[in-house]
């Protein structure tokens, strides 16, 4: 079974840079990103690490607890997100994150420290079944019902639960919950985001996947699959150089089988920009959240980390710019944030910019018409991971249908005995594929879960 015409999910890519090619005054001084010009920069290009689907982890969300648990976490280093925004009264204010932020801050009265501080605890407490008859209500209307007023709702919405105003109070709850239980499991922050950006939560895994033997073949891409014709069986896969390789199972991005963008399909509008400031001026190193959103409004997504997460050379920012249900022109959200700004950041202090459109594969369903070969899906436009690891236990499960765990602690390296099975060599058939890239007989499982990209 060819793979004919994969559907390509990133596209309409442009890349435009507001700086010059050279400059006989930039080359003297490669630290003044005031004088910067593409010369200078490629030079230090090899510090940036640029993520295309940029995500946060929740410090309780389902990836730092399936790091935790299998014991990854040890090969990944995390920073804070150190730093949440809110759009208010046309500028951009810190959002009070704790207790002690909420009475510490002097844009709240004392009267709606109390009621804020009554609905937050309210929340982390309760559970559906106290809704009652509000379940379904939009959250809103449940915030009003607690006497909160506008600028306090568009807090709770935008920085707390996250949701748009056509949330109901049950996604409200539920969003808002986990951001308060993840406040204070490792800071005073509910988010945390790994050093040297996202690429490496896969690296991570690979490693675990490397130590048990799992053998990667870069830049090889597979033409088709195999299919046991007498099962409807997928019994191997087949690379574009021609060779095969037996597989019990396999597993690939169900991008692979769409040939066209169905008109179901969420197609998100992102931008990087290359800074050489940051969007609200500080004193430390921060790597910052903000979200958007308004009345009949999707939310705006705005995540920007500097050197200090190891994404970007001293001096310069990366700032990921996104909306999960696109409604506004992406240029259009740009001049909005700068407007927000203020003389601290400004259209100068953009060096350049990329923008390009993501097509959403998300899907419920990890089968397709042949058995043993299953689908995951790409990135979608989330702010956490918590779909992709849905899936891939859900596909785990289906491979392993015996109980076994899904990613069980894995042992200290003093722990892990590997035996020697120089003596099974003989058995294998030397002009296999297999045989010759030294995989001797073990099947290959090609286990791709994009999604963590």
């Amino acid at each position: 079974m060819p793979i004919s015409n994969p559907l390509n999910v990133f596209r309409n890519i442009q890349l435009k840079w507001n700086i010059e090619k050279t400059n006989e005054q930039s080359l003297t001084d490669e630290n003044d990103t005031s004088k910067m010009t593409l010369d200078v920069l490629e030079k230090q290009s090899r510090k940036f690490n640029i993520d295309l689907t940029p995500k946060l982890y929740y410090a309780t969300g389902g990836l730092i607890d399936l790091l935790v648990q299998s014991n990854v976490g040890k090969y990944c280093e995390f920073k804070l997100v150190s730093r949440l925004l809110l759009e208010r009264n046309g500028q951009l204010d810190n959002v009070p994150s704790s207790r002690a932020d909420i009475f510490n801050s002097n844009d709240i009265s004392l009267i709606d420290k109390r009621l804020l501080m009554k609905v937050i605890l309210n929340c982390s407490a309760m559970t559906i079944e106290d809704l009652n008859e509000d379940e379904n209500i939009p959250f809103i209307e449940y915030l009003k019902k607690q006497k909160l007023n506008d600028t306090l709702c568009h807090l709770i919405l935008n920085s707390i639960s996250m949701v748009d105003y056509n949330a109901t109070t049950k996604e409200g709850v539920i969003k808002a919950k986990r951001y308060l239980d993840s406040i204070g499991r490792y800071g005073n922050s509910p988010f945390l985001y790994p050093l040297y950006g996202n690429g490496e939560m896969s690296q991570c895994f690979c490693r675990l996947c490397a130590v048990f033997g799992g053998t990667y073949f870069l830049r090889f891409p597979l033409a088709g699959f195999t299919i046991d014709s007498s099962t409807n069986q997928c019994s191997g896969v087949v690379a574009t150089t021609g060779e095969r390789f037996h597989a019990k199972d396999a597993v690939i991005c169900n991008n692979a089988f769409m040939e066209s963008i169905s008109s179901n399909r969420n197609v998100i509008h992102r931008m990087v920009l290359f800074t050489n400031e940051s969007i609200k001026s500080s004193e430390k190193d921060e790597i910052t959240y903000l979200r958007l959103s308004g009345p009949n409004e999707f939310g705006i997504h705005v995540i920007e980390v500097g050197s200090g997460s190891g994404c970007t050379p001293d001096g310069f920012f990366l700032l990921y710019i996104y909306q999960e249900k696109p409604q506004e022109d992406i240029n259009q959200i740009v001049e909005r944030l700068l407007n927000l700004t203020g003389d601290n950041f400004s259209r100068a202090n953009i060096l350049g910019q990329l923008s390009f459109d993501q097509v959403e594969t998300l899907s419920t369903s990890t089968s397709s018409p042949v058995l043993k070969l299953l689908l995951t899906h790409g990135p979608d436009g989330s702010i956490d991971h918590d779909s992709a690891v849905n899936t891939a236990r859900n596909i785990f499960h289906q491979i392993y249908s015996n109980g076994e765990e899904f990613l069980a602690r894995a042992p200290d390296p003093e722990d892990i005995i590997i035996e020697n099975d120089d003596n099974h060599h003989g058995d294998e058939n030397l002009d296999s594929p297999i045989a010759k890239h030294g995989l001797n007989g073990v099947f290959l499982r090609t286990f791709i879960i994009t999604a963590m990209k």
